[in-house]
């Protein structure tokens, strides 16, 4: 009989579960409606996949970044376990194609966004699947009180009446008591079956340094904690920026966000983890589902927006379980800049009518069309024509995304992709008929194999091209000449960033009609900013204990943190005064010094007398202390 054990073993080569695993694996298996709280690094992954082994059919997993469904289908890929995602990079053909392998295929995980499932052709090919769970990744995103939250998140519960008697596991690194209240709730829990791993991470020090120049600061945090670790800043351009400056400064560094290039990423990703590159510099996307244990060192170049972020990411040092570090830095000007910040990131609803409106415009799109459907766009071009200011227009497509009307996607998303229509004997049969083809398809199946003919792959043009000595340009022209005789599925790479329609095209007067949500979102961002703004100008409580307690668990205190340190030199101090009120009176004996300190003190106490003693404050004469005078 095969065991949740078992499967571990075979796939992950581990011989037990880590704490709370085996708990969430057996109520998933008893069909258990199951929300799932761990850490960051704390495997929630396999709390899904090794049920969706055991049992026969498909794990629907839903997911909110394209990345990370990415990086898990990846990562199944192998370990042998076949697994595919479907999300907005996609266009119909290959979406028509994977749904198909998930029918009448062995696919074992299905990966898509929360958007996805309520298409109409996802919901009538999933009646088809032979669905065993339900996984909801990063499950805060369904709560008007989570850190991330998404309105496409609430449908998920609707989708759930599609899958008869499939039960459902939430999973999330980061949620305290309201927003648990709120998944179970919203994902329609017939039973609250709730499983929360510790989030103390005690081999983690915690510190904030507040300075005037963070480059130097962070130079110097580099020089004394040796290893693998990680920088995170908010934009684009600052990864660039600042890994240039710690390579000038002999610091080997890369840089990593979301606008480079797949293999650029894949490339860098890895030098990272194999420590040919001892620095990355990164947006915070990066380190999701990305397995490395010895990580010393996350600084934070800049304050994330919650402490959710903050402990996730913080999360990624030390996972091995050695003594690791997170350091926040912070300037004085910090604060304005983040509440600023605030107020780009939520424009007010008339502006957000108005991007809106300009995209219909700019499409001439009637109220209605374009469901999932993606346009080539310029968002400078675009910010010209109707007279629009760039950031506050970026910004707004971010909100609008976040409200599931529209997706700015990234021009690095779009690249050609490949597939053979036909099985091997026909194309056999064809390259026979027509000779002026053969060489070159033979070509591209030397390249790319016969992978071509049950997926979609990415392929370079170029590669092609050089491969079989022919120009790049008549290989897009061959590419187009097969897909439209049908021998191939050719997805041209557009080059260029994309909207894509997320819904139907809205009349813009049922948009928004009252802006109280908005409000209120905004409003619950204010108050984890405030609850960040708190920490950083803390200067009393135990780091750990503070971070703690936002997630409702009380903790006493790390004795590592930046507060725990500088309360244990205070009580040096305190020693010293001690000793010096004693023997500024009249001569002591050490005996009668150590009679008042406590035992598990007094080691502390010998240590500063003799600092007293070397420093020339004390002189000691036959077993009496003495202030040392000339």
């Amino acid at each position: 009989m095969t065991t949740p054990e078992l499967i571990l073993k075979k796939y992950w080569g581990f011989d037990s579960f880590r704490p709370v695993q085996k708990d969430i694996i057996n109520s998933v298996l008893e069909g258990n409606d199951t929300l799932a709280l761990l850490p960051t690094g704390g495997g929630k992954s396999i709390c899904y996949q090794v049920p969706g082994l055991l049992k026969e059919g498909i794990c629907i997993v839903i997911s909110p970044l394209i990345a990370l469904m990415n990086d898990q289908v990846a990562s199944l890929k192998k370990r042998g376990i076949k697994a595919i995602a479907i999300h907005s990079a996609l266009d119909y053909r290959e979406i028509d194609n994977a749904l198909n392998s998930c029918i009448y295929g062995d696919i074992k995980f299905l990966y898509c966004s929360p958007e996805r499932v309520q298409t109409e052709l996802f919901l009538e090919r999933v009646k088809e699947m032979n669905v065993n769970l339900l996984a909801v990744d990063e499950a805060h995103c369904i709560s008007q009180w989570g850190h991330d939250f998404r309105p496409s998140y609430l449908k998920i519960n609707e989708f759930r009446k599609v899958l008869e008697n499939v039960n459902v596991l939430g999973l999330t690194a980061t949620a305290n008591a309201k927003v648990q209240t709120e998944i179970q709730e919203e994902l329609g829990f017939s039973e609250g079956y709730l499983f929360k791993s510790s989030f103390v991470r005690p081999n983690i020090s915690f510190s904030v340094r507040m300075v005037e120049d963070k480059e130097a600061k962070l130079l110097e945090i580099l020089s004394k904690v040796n290893g693998s670790a990680i920088v995170y800043v908010r934009s684009r351009k600052g990864t660039k920026e600042l890994s240039e400056l710690l390579r000038k400064n002999k610091v080997s560094s890369t840089f990593f966000h979301a606008g480079l290039q797949p293999k650029v990423k894949e490339q860098r990703q890895q030098e990272w983890i194999n420590n040919s590159i001892r620095v990355i510099v990164a947006t915070n996307a990066f380190g999701m589902g990305i397995d490395k244990s010895n990580v010393r060192l996350v600084v934070h170049y800049e304050a994330p927006s919650s402490p959710e972020d903050y402990y996730q990411e913080a999360g990624r040092a030390g996972r091995d379980g050695r003594l690791a570090y997170a350091v926040l830095l912070a300037h004085k000007l910090d604060f304005d800049q983040m509440l600023n910040q605030l107020e780009l990131n939520h424009p007010p609803k008339e502006f957000l009518v108005q991007v809106y409106q300009a995209v219909a415009n700019h499409y001439q799109m009637a109220v209605g069309s374009g469901f999932m459907s993606s346009r080539v766009f310029d968002l400078h071009e675009f910010c010209k024509k109707y007279e629009l200011d760039m950031i506050s227009t970026y910004h707004a497509f971010k909100r609008l995304e976040e409200e599931g009307l529209l997706q700015l996607t990234d021009s690095s998303l779009k690249h050609s992709r490949l597939k053979i229509s036909v099985n091997n004997t026909e194309l056999y049969k064809f390259q026979i008929a027509n000779v002026k083809f053969d060489a070159f398809i033979k070509g591209v199946l030397r390249i790319y194999g016969g992978a071509l003919f049950t997926d979609f792959l990415v392929i370079s043009e170029a590669k092609i091209a050089q491969f079989i000595e022919v120009e790049e340009k008549q290989v897009g022209e061959l590419l187009d000449k097969l897909d439209k005789i049908g021998i191939v599925s050719y997805v041209r790479a557009s080059g260029k960033p994309e909207i894509v329609f997320l819904q139907a095209r809205v009349d813009v007067s049922k948009l928004f009609k009252s802006s109280t949500r908005l409000q209120t979102l905004k409003g619950h961002v204010k108050q984890r900013l405030d609850a960040i703004i708190v920490y950083l100008k803390n200067d009393q409580k135990c780091r750990m204990q503070l971070l703690l307690s936002y997630f409702d668990e009380e903790y006493s205190s790390c004795g590592k943190c930046d507060i725990c340190l500088d309360k244990k030199h205070n009580k040096e101090i305190d020693f010293y005064e001690i000793i010096l009120n004693k023997v500024s009176e009249r001569s002591v004996r050490q005996e009668d010094l150590l009679q008042e300190i406590p035992s598990s003190k007094k080691e502390l106490f010998l240590v500063t007398i003799r600092e007293m003693l070397d420093a020339g404050i004390i002189k000691k004469v036959d077993d009496q202390f003495y202030l040392y005078s000339k």
